[in-house]
């Protein structure tokens, strides 16, 4: 292909993902998407394996989508012939993978229709790497047939460890329209029974990658110290750990679990501090979506230092960085950026700072469109 042919066709983007269940990757592709609908240069379609759609902006973006159902729940191999065929249909100039299985089950496509992959299935950076040999085989795989391999953080590079030559890091986006114009801080407060002038938030799944037992420890410690400060944990409710938080914080009426909610951004902006506390020994943030919406709505944060939370959350800057901290010092980390309003304000402006610096929607789309036009030139 000539490079005057790159620059002047059309180019199709076929994008495939499980589905667009709440979710840090769904958010990322959602937002990309946000970027990439309003260039006249592509023209997009987006496949998925399950007709779940939790982000209501992706509807107003109008892109068109399939859903090839599975036959079987687990090791649907009817997935790779329904996958190619769409290929033949749509004839792809680029397929953009979002996923691990996904990209598996693109791969005779892109072998056989001779057409570029763009992987992103690097989203997070664990501690350490699964050791089930299939899944470390499907990675290899992967990683060998892809024509560019992008991870949200550079933890997650280290991490899984792909060929260096095709790996690049693209931080998170985020469309900063999203935070404003919120509902009154008053009204939302009051929707989730927030009494207090003070709130900590974790928006996280209740999964057993949280760690919502350190949560409600530190919870249930500064609620005791004071009575000013209202602990709320938001996420799916998949599993026991929901249950059993719920259980737990009957008898505290200032630690509330309210469960999945649509509206995090006016809950995120109408709280004070955001909280993002990981099992460390089996999990690694890449870039933590849930922290990106604290900063964007100016918030200090205290999160654990692992994975890819350092290359967002600064200690001292804008947060504070938990390692082995008891709970006692963590409640007293809380505390003492509540107490201290200069040093609550300096974080807080921190935070906002480094989101309109390095985050923004534009430099995530343009370092998209980038490799985008790349691998088309190679290709």
């Amino acid at each position: 292909m000539q490079l005057k042919d790159v620059e002047m066709a059309k180019k199709r983007i076929l994008f495939f993902i499980g589905s667009l269940r709440v979710g840090g990757r769904e958010r990322r592709l959602v937002e990309l998407l946000k970027f990439l609908v309003k260039k006249e240069d592509v023209e997009l379609l987006l496949v998925m394996t399950k007709e779940a759609i939790d982000f209501p902006d992706f509807y107003d973006l109008k892109i068109p989508y399939l859903i090839l159902n599975k036959s079987y729940k687990k090791n649907d191999l009817s997935l790779f012939l329904k996958f190619y065929k769409v290929c033949k249909e749509f004839r792809p100039d680029i397929i953009h993978a979002w996923g691990r299985i996904q990209t598996l089950y693109t791969l005779p496509s892109i072998y056989l229709q001779r057409i570029p992959l763009v992987n992103s299935q690097i989203a997070n950076a664990p501690p350490k790497m699964n050791n089930l040999f299939s899944a470390s085989l499907i990675d290899r795989i992967n990683f060998h047939f892809s024509t560019a391999i992008l991870s949200n953080s550079k933890a997650g590079i280290k991490a899984y460890q792909p060929p260096k030559k095709k790996s690049q890091v693209i931080y998170n986006g985020i469309d900063l329209r999203r935070f404003s114009n919120l509902p009154n801080i008053v009204t939302i407060k009051e929707k989730y029974g927030i009494q207090t002038p003070y709130a900590v938030l974790m928006a996280a799944s209740f999964s057993k990658n949280k760690d919502y037992d350190l949560f409600f420890k530190v919870a249930e410690r500064t609620t005791s110290l004071r009575d000013d400060i209202t602990f709320i944990g938001v996420g799916g409710t998949e599993g026991e750990t929901y249950k059993r938080m719920l259980q737990l914080s009957q008898r505290h009426p200032r630690i509330l679990f309210p469960g999945q909610i649509k509206d995090v951004e006016a809950l995120v902006n109408a709280c004070d501090i955001g909280v993002l506390f990981s099992k460390i020994g089996v999990h690694g943030e890449g870039i933590s979506n849930a922290v990106l919406e604290y900063m964007s709505l100016a918030k200090p944060v205290v999160a654990n230092d692992a994975g890819g939370t350092n290359e967002i959350v600064i200690h001292q800057k804008n947060g504070y960085l938990i390692t082995n901290e008891t709970v006692d010092e963590i409640s007293n980390m809380i505390i003492d950026l509540i107490d201290d309003k200069e040093k609550y304000t300096s974080f807080a402006n921190y935070s906002r700072g480094i989101i309109e610096a390095s985050f923004g929607l534009e430099i995530m789309g343009k370092a998209f469109e980038r490799v985008y036009q790349n691998v088309l030139k190679a290709s």
